[in-house]
């Protein structure tokens, strides 16, 4: 009897274990995984996250307010029960956050908040009083959406906007730009198809060909619109290289031909390279890209460069790239006279949807001209930042 009742417990045992290893092996970790009210993620979810080394999403819901965590298996060391519960609280300064547990996670997450409104702010910081403990990003379209990275969670956190003089000048930039220059501006500019002349790889570079096969006949039929758009009566407003007026108090574009380089007198700017708007569209990216993307969006953290005197953007970013081991390839456009970047740390065009690409800002401005005919000043700030929407969702609002 006793050995009967063993059996039968054994049994048991054995169709539980089964229960919870099929549940586990039906995880789809391509899809959003809906949070419980309680918020726990179970140990053995993020095992199957650091097994696949996986990026998976979890969702939840607060005061209306949709929040997204995001975890990259290639970041997790240990695993046990998380709580991500989190309460959300929009004031008229920013957004209040409560952690439902004060924890270490162990491992840096990506928050990710859908407000419903626009900001009109570059980045935010979020504060634990008067102290600074997290830097944010800010994506989205229509909407704003606040990413910071999270390791440990304390009791409470406030996301505040940065002061930004951005407002002003999009408003200014939609004055000056007509919806040609939407063209001119996105990804630098846009490139005949046989126009490659210049390739540059970092160690271990792969798929460099990909992303620029996949743009050949899209581009094509871009500059085939283009024509009609310069052949209406507007085209009298450009100039030669078919650039739209630049906003008054923003710099001029230098021609490469006329480019002098003082190597004599040297300056330093601060260079990054980020591409947070794919953590926000997962979904969108190319599959064979994902292991590519950093959990925090930066390939390049904002970072003190030296230049000399005369250089243009596009002369400092090839250097920043080789000095840094980051892929970078770009192309020559004629029509535009000025290199086009096809693509940077092996992320190219199209890779996250058939809008997106690299675009690049300096002070808080996207110039309506290409990388090679920005010629650098002494302190500026330039930001080389992936685009999933044309633009919009790294703050070019006035190209909607």
């Amino acid at each position: 009897m006793k050995r009967l009742l063993n059996l039968i417990l054994y049994m048991a045992l054995l169709v539980t274990l089964t229960a919870c290893g099929g549940k586990f092996a039906q995880i789809d970790l391509k899809e959003p995984i809906a949070l419980s009210q309680e918020g726990i993620i179970e140990k053995n979810i993020l095992d199957k996250v650091k097994a696949d080394n996986a990026i998976a999403t979890f969702t939840g819901m607060s005061d209306n307010i949709k929040y997204e965590w995001t975890i990259f298996g290639s970041d997790i060391t240990e695993t046990r029960d998380v709580n991500l519960a989190l309460t959300l609280k929009e004031t008229d300064k920013g957004v209040e956050i409560t952690f439902a547990e004060k924890e270490d996670l162990g491992f840096p997450a990506l928050l990710s908040i859908h407000l419903h409104e626009k900001w009109t702010a570059d980045s935010a910081t979020a504060y634990d009083g008067d102290t600074a403990i997290y830097s944010v990003s800010i994506t989205g379209s229509k909407t704003s959406i606040l990413n910071l990275s999270v390791s440990t969670m304390i009791e409470k956190c406030t996301v505040l906007p940065d002061e930004t003089t951005q407002k002003e000048s999009l408003q200014t930039d939609k004055q000056n730009n007509t919806e040609t220059n939407k063209k001119d501006i996105y990804l630098s500019a846009v490139r005949d198809e046989d126009d490659r002349v210049y390739t540059e790889y970092a160690q271990n570079t792969t798929q460099n060909s990909v992303g620029a096969n996949k743009t050949d006949e899209y581009l094509s039929s871009v500059k085939n619109e283009e024509n009609r758009i310069y052949s209406d009566g507007n085209a009298t407003d450009q100039d030669k290289y078919k650039t739209d007026p630049v906003p008054e108090g923003k710099p001029m574009p230098v021609e490469p031909e006329n480019q002098e380089i003082n190597n004599q007198k040297t300056y330093t700017c601060t260079f990054s390279i980020e591409c947070s708007t794919i953590l926000n569209n997962l979904k969108d990216l190319d599959p064979d890209k994902r292991e590519l993307i950093p959990s925090n969006g930066m390939i390049l953290e904002p970072t003190t460069v030296t230049f000399y005197e005369g250089e243009s953007v596009f002369d400092v970013l090839q250097r920043v790239c080789r000095e840094n081991n980051i892929h970078m390839e770009s192309s020559w456009t004629p029509i535009y006279n000025s290199a086009y970047i096809e693509g940077i740390h092996n992320l190219y065009e199209f890779d996250c949807g058939a809008l997106s690409g690299w675009m690049y800002r300096v002070n808080g401005w996207y110039p309506n001209y290409g990388c090679s005919r920005y010629q650098l000043a002494d302190g500026e700030v330039v930001e080389w930042r992936y685009t999933c929407d044309l633009g919009k969702d790294v703050g070019c609002d006035w190209m909607e």
